[in-house]
């Protein structure tokens, strides 16, 4: 078993989150232009409800075996870990049966009294399946998250992405001369094969590589803590967590509902209303979150991290995983957030073939950076054992959020832009208040000056992409391509020249940090 540093490990997962937007991106494209917005719109009704039913199943363990695994790594307690572990199988695979008989027992009424588009009632169908697959596989990647050993599961991701774009290219392209709401379900049928080509990845990895047995064989076999304890430590965690996402799916799983029918009322059609929705979130918010691929790394592996470092009693460690995680944020959502303001509908063109989502794009992406920083900010809380804290600041922000999106989408001049709207205010209130919360326990732990230096590269970034949008009017896609790589070598040149990026603290990251080294001193002004 490889165990990793907090860096090394959020590198490993940032590099195969990227491989897997990339390839989500492929097939993201190839999915629209076969279904069309429309199609996409049909598997947006249903996605939510699985994210709900997940929420139900998987109670918050995944977690709760992440944060707990990394504090029986420090403490040396093979017992405990056990323990975690058999709990948690134990109520997962209960609450996975369960779910799955009562969706198949309740379909009809899912179907007439939930489904606004009757169309989506086979997608529907064929999400059952899934969820058993998704419950077992995040036991296993919550194993691997608490051993800090990110390799499994970044692995996963890419294998389930793959056979998804495979198995999608075959169902779809086939469905789609039949029927679209057909071809809907098959894009969920090559999700459930994606999903069950990562399970049986991380089965065979487990056995090889992080059996409990061979990953704790000098330790002790006896505990430090009693049975009771363990269990009370796993609701701890796992219970503010569960009732976090329960009440976050509740809501997600209303957005389509409430936003379809708030959009009849602004005078849309239920084709009309399916197909906006569609483009706002099967189109416009995978482009927003595209930037997660980074963030998202990082929020995984500071839940184990941090906690690691609270059991040691090292809280200016803390202080420094949160340093780290807001500059390589700002880093990385300052100049997305720029970019895709400037050239939301060209992007929205290049990828999909549908400039109209760009308006969309366009309203959210200013909130960009702060949508990046919410989850790593409620990582750090819940490595804290402040689970609860996070859980009522994403409450706060999911209640804002749809009633906005309510009140603004019926509105005949707004419309699906006022979706657009209303998320931005909930990803602003979200992590305002995380900030909040994470300064209350570990104190402020950010570099203004970096900060500030990182604002001014991204100014100079915009002014130089604005006179090339205003100039060229990139609406061909090499010509997009073009001008964001101009403006990106205008920020890294910036970044380097006012040594926020040096060649010595680029040359300290795992494996591609003397490229990057290198590529930096290509720069003039730049060490």
């Amino acid at each position: 078993m490889v165990r990793r540093s907090f860096l090394q490990g959020a590198m490993v997962l940032m590099a195969a989150a990227l491989v897997n937007r990339i390839l989500g991106f492929v097939y993201r494209i190839f999915l629209t232009r076969l279904i069309g917005a429309e199609g996409i719109g049909l598997f947006q009704l249903v996605s939510p409800l699985l994210s709900l039913i997940l929420t139900f199943v998987t109670a918050g363990l995944p977690v709760a075996i992440s944060k707990l695994v990394a504090e029986t790594v420090v403490q040396r307690d093979k017992v405990r870990t056990l323990r975690v572990l058999r709990v948690s199988t134990v109520v997962i695979l209960s609450m996975a049966a369960l779910f799955t008989l009562l969706m198949w027992l309740l379909r009809v009424l899912v179907r007439q009294y939930w489904l606004t588009n009757p169309m989506a009632y086979p997608t529907y169908l064929a999400m059952i399946p899934i969820v058993s697959i998704i419950a077992i596989a995040s036991i296993f990647r919550g194993y691997f998250q608490g051993l800090q050993d990110m390799s499994p599961p970044a692995w996963a991701s890419i294998l389930e992405t793959l056979v998804r774009i495979c198995s999608v290219w075959v169902l779809a392209a086939y469905w789609v001369h039949v029927s679209l709401a057909y071809a809907a379900a098959a894009a969920m049928l090559g999700m459930m094969c994606g999903e069950l080509a990562g399970l049986v990845f991380l089965v065979i990895q487990y056995r090889r590589r992080a059996r409990v047995s061979v990953v704790f064989a000098d330790a002790p076999n006896r505990s430090l803590e009693t049975a009771r304890q363990t269990l009370s430590a796993i609701a701890e965690v796992a219970a503010p967590v569960t009732l976090n996402r329960l009440i976050g799916s509740l809501l997600y799983a209303a957005e389509p509902v409430l936003v379809t029918r708030a959009l009849a009322l602004a005078g849309h059609g239920t084709q009309a209303a399916t197909t906006l929705y569609g483009q706002y979130g099967g189109m416009a918010i995978p482009l927003l979150v595209f930037p997660t691929v980074f963030t998202g790394a990082l929020a995984t592996t500071l839940v184990p991290a941090v906690s690691e470092a609270a059991a040691d009693e090292e809280p200016e460690r803390i202080r420094t995983r949160l340093m780290q995680t807001w500059k390589a944020t700002a880093l990385v959502g300052f100049p997305m957030s720029v970019a895709l303001t400037l050239f939301a509908t060209p992007l929205c063109q290049a990828v999909y073939g549908e400039p109209s989502v760009g308006p969309i794009l366009a309203l959210m992406a200013p909130s960009g950076f702060l949508l990046y920083l919410r989850g790593p900010l409620a990582g750090i809380l819940q490595g804290l054992n402040r689970a609860g804290a996070a859980m009522r600041n994403s409450v706060i922000g999911g209640v804002v959020q749809l009633a906005l999106m309510y009140l603004l989408a019926a509105r005949p001049g707004l419309g699906i832009l006022g979706v657009a709207l209303a998320t931005s205010a909930s990803v602003v209130l979200t992590t305002a208040l995380n900030f909040i919360d994470v300064y209350r326990y570990i104190g402020f732990a950010v570099r203004i000056d970096d900060t500030a230096k990182i604002a001014l590269a991204s100014f100079g970034m915009l002014i130089v992409l604005e006179f090339l949008r205003q100039t060229q009017q990139p609406t061909r896609t090499l010509s997009l391509l073009l001008a964001l790589a101009v403006g990106g070598a205008v920020y890294t040149w910036l970044l380097g020249a006012m040594r926020v990026l040096t060649s010595s603290n680029l040359s300290r990251i795992p494996r591609i940090g003397p490229l990057l080294a290198r590529a930096l001193r290509c720069f003039p002004f730049t060490t």
